[in-house]
């Protein structure tokens, strides 16, 4: 039957775990642990606080603790684990708190029990400085190989960032008598917003898209690729020949709603259905404009309602006409209709515009959008660009939490198409 250890030979053989302490004597280990005592901790309670100036190290001999910094936990901490040895090397500040999980037993060693404990033996600094350096050079190959592997996942998303760029417009078509403009600005190097705007074929209707994926990352960017593509592929492929009958004729409105309705029933439930585990959805603002008399039907499921800056000086909100796409196999949209009169301009734009925040964590919102338009500006271009500009005024220093997509189109007067 083996015999128990003493209280002190179980504090040296907790010493003697210890990787910064392994290169030590017994001599020397014996003196440090006759003048520590093991410490109990509850849970809950921060030991370590980032910023504050150290004077001890810590050995965990039973128990968890996480390193944590700004809410983000670091590191998980257990039985044999070692934290805060560099204040009785040096005395920088923490560079991370560390909180007990659960209750947790712990070796407290001080500045000056460590360095007393080291002067009764001359090769004892020596071995503790080759254990501090083995530890740095493994300290290094790891941040090397992390670094080989974030180098790696950033060349995996500069790919999927072009890939994606590929899925969306590099340019929008040139009309007569008509301005169109976009803009995108993405909050991550993927993102979930998409927009489009496309001819449809042997027709003089015009299809305007823009919508928003939940969620963001690379998740999102996918699905933003899948219902782009099932939209513009529904709407082009997708009833007969693909076109509308002609613009005089009696019934192009109908065939206008028969396109939009086919396109977001289609897209609606082949993602409902087909990736109803992953519970992707997306608002969209699709519109089909009759670019010979400025009747626009359209279909806003869930999305932000574009806004319609008529040469009047008055406003028209496009409301919501149906639920978001991607969930429910049965979801219903209604078809809307008005229309563009010259002069006019129709602004559509994602949540990231009405909902960019500031530092102090407000909205731009609604109101400043109005402010911020400029309908009687020189060009569609401009009104874009001095709403981005009031967007990133407004946010500051705050970082872009959400993507931004921005459409503008306008209805030229006889001068202004001149």
């Amino acid at each position: 039957m083996e015999t128990p250890l003493t209280p002190m030979e179980y504090t040296i053989a907790t010493l003697r775990k210890c990787v910064f302490l392994a290169g030590l004597d017994e001599s020397v280990l014996a003196v440090m642990a006759s003048k520590i005592e093991p410490l109990l901790i509850e849970a809950g309670n921060t030991i370590v606080t980032k910023g504050e100036t150290g004077l001890t190290m810590y050995i965990i001999i039973a128990g968890v603790a996480k390193v944590h910094d700004d809410g983000v936990t670091l590191a998980t901490l257990k039985s044999g684990d070692v934290f805060g040895e560099m204040a009785v090397l040096d005395s920088e500040v923490r560079s991370a708190s560390v909180t007990t999980e659960c209750e947790s037993l712990l070796l407290c060693i001080s500045r000056d029990v460590f360095y007393d404990a080291l002067s009764t033996e001359p090769g004892a600094f020596k071995a503790v400085i080759h254990s501090v350096l083995q530890g740095k050079r493994g300290l290094i190959s790891e941040i090397k190989a992390r670094s080989l592997r974030l180098l790696s996942y950033q060349k995996e998303m500069e790919i999927g960032r072009r890939i994606q760029a590929d899925f969306l417009p590099k340019s929008v078509p040139d009309l007569e008598g008509w301005e169109i403009a976009s803009c995108f600005e993405a909050a991550r190097d993927v993102a979930g917003d998409f927009y489009d705007v496309f001819r449809l074929t042997s027709s003089p209707h015009l299809a305007i898209v823009i919508g928003d994926v939940c969620d963001k990352g690379v998740g999102a960017a996918l699905f933003m690729t899948l219902f782009r593509s099932l939209i513009r592929a529904s709407s082009l492929y997708g009833c007969i020949g693909s076109t509308l009958v002609d613009a005089g004729s009696e019934t192009a409105a109908n065939s206008a709603e028969g396109v939009l309705m086919n396109s977001m029933h289609t897209t609606n439930r082949y993602i409902a259905t087909t990736h109803a585990g992953s519970s992707m959805f997306a608002s969209v603002f699709f519109g089909l404009l009759d670019t010979q008399t400025g009747e626009m039907s359209y279909v806003n499921a869930g999305h932000e309602a574009p806004i319609i800056f008529r040469k009047n000086g008055k406003t028209e909100m496009l409301a919501i006409t149906g639920g978001v796409a991607g969930l429910f196999p049965a979801a219903n949209f209604e078809v809307e209709t008005t229309t563009l009169n010259k002069g006019d301009l129709i602004f559509t734009y994602s949540d990231g515009v009405n909902e960019a925040k500031n530092t102090a964590g407000h909205q731009f919102g609604e109101e400043r959008i109005l402010k911020a338009a400029t309908p009687d500006g020189d060009d569609v271009e401009s009104f874009l660009c001095s709403m981005l500009n009031a967007i990133h005024r407004f946010r500051g220093e705050a970082d872009q939490s959400d993507d931004i997509t921005m459409l503008a189109l306008k209805y030229l007067e006889l001068d202004e198409a001149g």
